[in-house]
């Protein structure tokens, strides 16, 4: 199990297993992390991604708009990281917020993928955190018995 660095303000991990959604948000020293897993990396990156798009709007959007989305890095926990990057990198871009998500493995180091939304302006009332950036502090990714799991902490 990850540990350390932060404090779950409301995880609500059942007894014998983990919140049906794939990821939980966790407060962390001033700033916003998720922790999110799946049965396989690709899965873990997709539900980390979901967890994401809720910290950038209260509620999902109906999508409009699709965008293909890569990131390649030798290292599980820079993969996590530089595919996250990318997603803040396009909604920035093209001032939108994503309510749906896809990611394929694409090779041992890479990922490939879609991003599904609608322009933030359509939905401005909607608009939760600006994340500036997914950081590489306090971030750990692991595989365990059960799949991968992982933290990583937000820029605000």
């Amino acid at each position: 199990m990850i540990t350390g660095g932060a404090v779950y303000k409301d995880a609500g991990f059942p007894m014998t297993g983990t919140p049906v959604r794939g990821y939980e948000e966790i407060d962390y020293s001033g700033d916003v992390a998720i922790e999110a897993w799946g049965a396989t990396r690709a899965e873990m990156i997709e539900n980390a991604t979901r967890g994401l798009m809720g910290l950038m709007a209260w509620s999902r959007v109906e999508p409009v708009v699709e965008h293909p989305v890569e990131a390649a890095c030798a290292d599980a926990g820079g993969l996590l990281v530089d595919w996250l990057s990318a997603v803040i990198l396009m909604a920035a871009t093209h001032g939108e917020i994503y309510s749906d998500v896809s990611v394929r493995a694409a090779g041992h180091d890479a990922l490939c993928g879609t991003v599904r939304g609608a322009p933030a302006r359509d939905h401005a009332g909607q608009l939760r955190f600006d994340v500036k950036a997914a950081t590489y502090h306090g971030l750990q990714v692991e595989e365990t018995g059960e799949g991968w799991r992982c933290r990583v902490v937000f820029d605000l």
